[in-house]
């Protein structure tokens, strides 16, 4: 009675298959996780991307102004700053810049004709949480100075820059 059994090995084991399975699990969640932080990354850049070139678009806007402008005429009453520009031997302004952060206002540099009035709305979507501006009258060049210009962008990245700009059309 010497009967052999003879077993024939064909498939996977149960350990087999659930040793594999955990393997591709970790696999997948890394690559889950390495995405994420990837996509997370890039939305971070972009957005301060955004709030970069919405900072430029600004500050070339007031310099487009600044440059054909004779005089400027600055009222920075808190929460409000109005930036007029005049041109040679008019009294009245030819345009106009204002950020307001009080009750009712937007956060946004609007800009318009005159006094910014009527306002064509503002020069780019983001918020502009500070724009500290002076004025150095100097008699030969005047020179307007934007000090500090904060934009926040809609995810919250901050760029802050600053410039000066002369005008050279100064009587």
């Amino acid at each position: 009675m010497n009967e052999r059994i003879h077993l024939r090995a064909s498939g996977f084991t149960l350990i087999e298959v659930m040793v594999v399975m955990i393997l591709a699990g970790v696999v997948t969640l890394g690559l889950v996780g390495f995405y994420l932080n990837s996509q997370s990354t890039w939305i971070d850049g972009s957005s301060q991307a955004l709030a970069q070139r919405d900072a430029t678009t600004i500050l070339e806007s007031i310099a487009s102004r600044a440059d054909s402008a004779a005089s400027v005429q600055l009222t920075a009453v808190p929460p409000d700053t109005v930036l007029e520009f005049y041109r040679v031997g008019s009294a009245l302004p030819y345009y106009g810049f204002r950020w307001g952060q009080g009750a009712g206002e937007d956060s946004l540099l609007h800009q318009g004709p005159g006094s910014c009035n009527p306002d064509q709305g503002p020069v780019v979507p983001s918020v502009v949480e500070r724009f500290s501006v002076t004025l150095d009258a100097n008699p030969k060049v005047p020179v307007l100075h934007v000090a500090s210009l904060r934009v926040r962008s809609a995810t919250g990245q901050v760029v802050e820059v600053s410039s000066s700009f002369a005008l050279r059309n100064a009587p």
